[in-house]
């Protein structure tokens, strides 16, 4: 691609001559080849502009100006956030992979010769696509230009809208609902049974689950998550929230719109979480709680009580994070607080 349309589509402000320079990929400064694009999201890759060999970067100019080397040798993308719009980049690179070696997946679809079982009660939209090896049950609906890759099931009753991507090996259980333009990663479970046990004289009885999962819009659920369906009632991901892999969601749980979760975060059941929230990898979070929105939380931390909108959290259990940081320093500093001590109560003897 020519850098000019790619600048011109970010709307970004270029330094350098962009004039007939192409552009084939985007590679991260270190790794870079002289006609791809990177970006640096900070001062800490103020070091690598040094020896990059990327043609372009992007960056906030005015905050890292003053780390560049006098004979810059690439293409400034000016952007305050640079984050962003090395994802906008992303985008716009996949839109034009996408065109130039576009599958005929009519065509694609006869080859196929329909090697896979859809109940006969069930319907797909138009222009979707299921690879061989897909079971579909009774009385499920598949939207339009959907994607089901080869090894998925798809119980009864479920209802998946438009433009759905569903990878290989996922097992989406009975009534469970899909919205549009959701990404499902290989290996992951929606609408799983909860682990709900009541114990008796003899053992535990297995408490049967009865409700169901639901994704709202735009939600992306990570390889191998699981999102159990409701005891009662259901289990809620709003809309735009994106969730890693290996997460696990319990029964009842509601978590709200454009959230992002983190690798190996554990949510028990019937807790809700607010919009905007983040989790870092492996929070755990306990049963019947409340978590506000705009909220942070630290990765490792374990949270076992309300949160209140907007605080940041860190810890196990969780609080404060600045209260956090702190108490991690003077931690640090306990075995020679109590040498003191020692020493200080040898000298009293």
């Amino acid at each position: 691609m020519l850098l000019k349309d790619i600048v011109s589509k970010l709307s970004l402000n270029a330094i350098g001559d962009i004039d007939n320079l192409d552009v084939s990929g985007i590679g991260s400064l270190k790794a870079a080849k002289e006609n791809e694009i990177s970006f640096a999201a900070g001062h800490k890759y103020a070091k690598q502009l040094l020896d990059t060999k990327a043609c372009a970067v992007i960056m906030d100019y005015e905050s890292l100006k003053a780390e560049l080397p006098s004979d810059v040798k690439f293409v400034i993308l000016d952007s305050k956030n640079p984050y962003l719009s090395f994802a906008e980049a992303t985008q716009i690179f996949k839109n034009y992979l996408d065109d130039k070696n576009k599958i005929d997946f009519n065509n694609f679809g006869e080859n196929f010769q329909d090697r896979y079982y859809i109940g006969k009660s069930s319907n797909k939209g138009e222009n979707t696509l299921i690879f061989p090896g897909v079971f579909i049950g009774e009385y499920s609906s598949i939207g339009a230009n959907c994607r089901i890759m080869s090894g998925a099931y798809i119980g009864n009753n479920v209802i998946i809208g438009n433009n759905v991507l569903i990878y290989p090996n996922v097992t989406i259980y009975d009534n469970s609902k899909i919205g549009n333009n959701c990404i499902i990663h290989a290996g992951a479970i929606i609408g799983s049974d909860g682990f709900g046990f009541a114990r008796g004289k003899s053992g535990y009885v297995k408490i049967i689950h009865t409700g169901y999962a639901e994704l709202e819009d735009n939600v992306e659920i990570g390889a191998n998550t699981t999102i159990d369906r409701g005891a009662i009632d259901f289990t809620r991901i709003g809309a735009g929230t994106k969730i890693d892999n290996l997460v696990q969601i319990a029964h009842n749980v509601i978590i709200g719109k454009n959230c992002v979760i983190a690798a190996q975060v554990g949510i028990a059941g019937s807790t809700e979480i607010g919009d905007n929230v983040t989790m870092g990898g492996q929070v755990g979070i306990a049963g019947h709680i409340e978590v506000g929105n705009n909220v942070m939380i630290a990765a490792q931390s374990g949270v076992s009580g309300n949160i209140k909108d907007g605080e940041i959290l860190s810890g196990s259990p969780a609080f404060a994070i600045k209260d956090w940081r702190n108490s991690v320093v003077l931690f640090k500093k306990l075995p020679e607080l109590f040498k003191k001590l020692k020493e200080i109560s040898k000298t009293k003897d």
